[in-house]
């Protein structure tokens, strides 16, 4: 096996992270759009920017490798047996079973790659970038809330109205209209204003408001004639204390779905102890279905590389190949997932590794020596 990963394993990794570098430039040039609208809009900086974007990369890096790998065997061993070096390893002792176990361990090792990414990696990241974009907004409310800006500016947040109002050339008022059943005070304009808060728990805020009119609500009008007149206060300066979940969205830490890791609820499941209510079963098994997939599509390129030998099915062999890949991602996927958890998980799983490792290994036995022989023509 020496020889043959010694002469392999480089143009392998140099052209799997080719690949997976201009799939990652893709992915997130579509993000990119989005999320910087998001951070443009939230007040962030360059910074933020690129911390989104880095936590889209697991993501993008666990869907992108098995093509990746499958590319990178097939490239790297059709390049050897077009040349020939593979027949001279072969004529020198080597035997060809050593080629099929050097990529079956690369494959093997890719596929503990993606069970750690989309099992550990992914959901870390997830749950970093939901924390981060909700800094930005937070930081966004209290922004507005503190400087509204030019005369005009409207915010509204729990159902509290902010408006900037006053001449364009002067700095604007504040008014403040608060829900229909708010007691004692509906609305309020404050001359100055600003934000202190929130306290050590993250809790509770304050405004400090300036120069301040408040008035009640309108009483309801019965009949044509009727007149009624606001409650009406004033002070110089008012202190109004509120919760931030009032004015500030709340950051739910509960780790979501998706943002949990795998290990804790596979160990359960290998134990057959039972889930926890939040843990999805299907999750689990569709993750496990695609870290099979990784050294499966090791094996399919070097199927790739045989049928390269066959003058009519050389230009198709790569195409056939990651068809062949999709069609094994998607069912496998499914029907793993379909069945989601119980003793008939792990018969299908065994179902699957033989069908996915089993059937082109026993492919590759039979090639033999055609393996590593040059195509003609």
């Amino acid at each position: 096996m020496r020889p043959y990963f010694r002469l392999t394993l480089r143009p392998i990794l140099a052209t799997s992270l080719i690949i997976l570098a201009l799939v990652e430039i893709v992915f997130l040039s579509e993000q990119f759009t989005g999320l910087m609208d998001r951070v443009v809009k939230t007040g962030g900086t360059g910074w933020d920017l690129v911390r989104l974007l880095l936590w889209e990369v697991p993501e993008i890096l666990d869907l992108a490798l098995p093509v990746a790998l499958l590319v990178g065997v097939q490239s790297a061993v059709g390049r050897a047996r077009t040349q020939g070096e593979l027949v001279v390893l072969t004529a020198a002792g080597a035997p060809v079973g050593g080629l099929v176990r050097g990529v079956l361990l690369v494959g093997l090792l890719g596929g503990l790659l993606s069970f750690a990414i989309a099992g550990i990696i992914a959901p870390a990241a997830s749950y970093a970038q939901r924390v981060a974009l909700h800094a930005l907004t937070v930081q966004h409310i209290r922004a507005r809330i503190s400087e509204p800006g030019e005369s005009g500016s409207t915010f509204r947040a729990q159902g509290v109205d902010f408006v900037a109002t006053g001449a364009d050339d002067a700095s604007p008022s504040l008014m403040v209209r608060r829900p229909a059943d708010a007691r004692p005070w509906r609305f309020a304009f404050a001359g100055e204003w600003e934000v202190t808060g929130p306290d050590e728990d993250g809790e509770r805020g304050n405004f400090r408001l300036g120069q301040v009119t408040a008035f009640g609500d309108l009483p309801r009008l019965d009949g044509e004639m009727t007149e009624a007149q606001m409650n009406r206060m004033a002070a110089g300066s008012v202190d109004v204390g509120f919760e931030m979940d009032d004015i500030l969205p709340v950051l739910d830490r509960t780790p979501r779905e998706n943002e949990r890791p795998v290990v804790p609820a596979l160990q359960a499941l290998m134990a057959g102890e039972v889930l926890e209510e939040a843990t999805n079963p299907e999750r689990i098994a569709r993750i496990w279905a695609r870290a099979l997939l990784v050294p499966a599509a090791a094996l399919l390129a070097l199927m790739a590389v045989w049928g390269g030998s066959v003058r009519g099915v050389r230009a198709a062999a790569l195409p056939l190949a990651l068809l062949a890949l999709v069609a094994c991602d998607l069912v496998t996927r499914a029907w793993l997932g379909g069945i989601a958890a119980g003793p008939s998980l792990w018969a299908a799983s065994g179902v699957v590794t033989l069908a996915l490792l089993g059937l082109p290994l026993a492919a590759l036995w039979r090639a033999g020596e055609a393996l590593v022989r040059p195509g003609r023509g």
